[in-house]
């Protein structure tokens, strides 16, 4: 028969069981959640080096165009849905990130085409970004849950005759607040591309391939409008977002500190550099040792590049965001030759004490491109 001093123990052992559990709970909600493999920190700036939570962060990456199972002939590019002839299908970019991070890929650089994530509003005001939009958030959580970081090229095949300042209402509009708001703050963007090649004028003029020829008049103001173009483009994208760096993705270096005599410099606008490096081959790619200004080919062109821009005494990071060799028919190098030359432009690229090397792909499969290239 249970007495009263029976009863009372259970019923104080009892409420301290609950009492002890009601603490833990209290507890545990003031203790910060778990961080699960797709929460990646924010990458900041510290001087010449990227940081992620503190410690020195190197970019290993590869340009991320299209599913590798893709028909270049019908998809040639990540279309987020839009064009029919290449319907989304997150399957084949899963199993690409999956070979990418077995190979020790920790960034995919992708490109937002203008059209597709809101310049189409113009042609057709019942357009919607909300699909391409959501195709975006999903290969983002992907490549996060997998430990890579997406560095999104902000405007990709943008109309390369309105640079003007009437131009800059359309495009911060359409294209530029809506995609920008929609990343703002997220963990796993390593940066703003803001912009890809715009020193390349030759859809406006052959002669202005490169906006730094003093040769023809029309080059410098292409120059100088562009510039000013991208200045407006940062400054907007760094106040609707200043949790994230930003960059633009020059073909050439040195058109940070070029032309000579603009009216500004890109180098003092972004928060590191960025430029691509191909060799003279294939002709139309980059042609550092075909031009004017390098022509000493691989890999002195490359370390002069890099070179310079450490010479501005700005203390930015530099990445190599389009690294590139062509191998296949007609091409001079063979795989091996790629392997070497890549080798290589590594080496140079942490003698040089820059942040990371992102590739191009040439070679369609991750495994030709990057054999044993990057390791942890």
């Amino acid at each position: 028969m249970l007495t009263y001093k029976h009863i009372m123990h259970n019923v104080l052992t009892k409420s301290a069981l609950i009492l002890l559990f009601l603490l833990c709970i209290a507890a545990c909600a003031l203790q910060p959640a778990a961080q699960t493999p797709s929460e990646l920190s924010l990458i900041t700036a510290d001087g010449e080096r990227l940081l992620v939570d503190g410690k020195t962060f190197e970019v290993h990456g590869v340009n991320y165009v299209r599913p590798t199972s893709a028909d270049p002939a019908k998809c040639p590019d990540l279309h987020f849905g839009a064009d029919a002839n290449c319907p989304w299908d997150m399957t084949p970019i899963k199993a690409d990130f999956d070979r990418l991070q077995a190979l020790h890929v920790n960034t995919i650089r992708i490109f937002l085409n203008y059209y597709v994530f809101g310049g189409a509003r113009a042609a057709d005001p019942n357009y919607t970004t909300a699909a391409p939009l959501t195709h975006l958030d999903d290969l983002i959580t992907e490549a996060n849950k997998r430990g890579m970081y997406v560095l999104p090229v902000l405007m990709a095949k943008y109309p390369q005759d309105r640079f003007g300042a009437d131009a800059y209402s359309t495009v911060l509009d359409l294209h530029v607040r809506p995609v920008v708001q929609h990343l703002a703050g997220r963990a796993g963007v390593l940066a703003w591309d803001l912009f890809n090649e715009p020193d390349i004028g030759s859809p406006v003029d052959v002669r202005c391939w490169d906006w730094d020829n003093a040769d023809f008049p029309l080059c410098f103001q292409l120059a100088q409008e562009r510039l000013q173009f991208i200045k407006t483009l940062h400054d907007e994208v760094k106040r609707l977002d200043p949790q994230h760096l930003t960059t633009v993705s020059l073909a050439f270096a040195k058109n940070y500190f070029r032309p000579e005599k603009a009216d500004m410099r890109l180098a003092d606008v972004v928060d590191f550099y960025a430029f691509h490096y191909y060799d003279n081959d294939p002709y139309d790619s980059g042609r550092y040792a075909a031009h004017w200004y390098y022509g000493q080919g691989f890999p002195a062109d490359l370390r002069r590049a890099i070179d310079e821009l450490h010479a501005l005494k700005l203390n930015k990071p530099i990445v190599v965001t389009e690294l590139g060799f062509p191998t296949g028919a007609g091409a001079k190098r063979t795989l091996d030759d790629l392997r070497r030359d890549l080798r290589t432009a590594l080496q140079v690229a942490h003698e040089e004490q820059i942040s990371g090397v992102v590739l191009w792909p040439f070679q369609p499969q991750p495994d030709d491109l990057l054999g044993g290239l990057f390791t942890k």
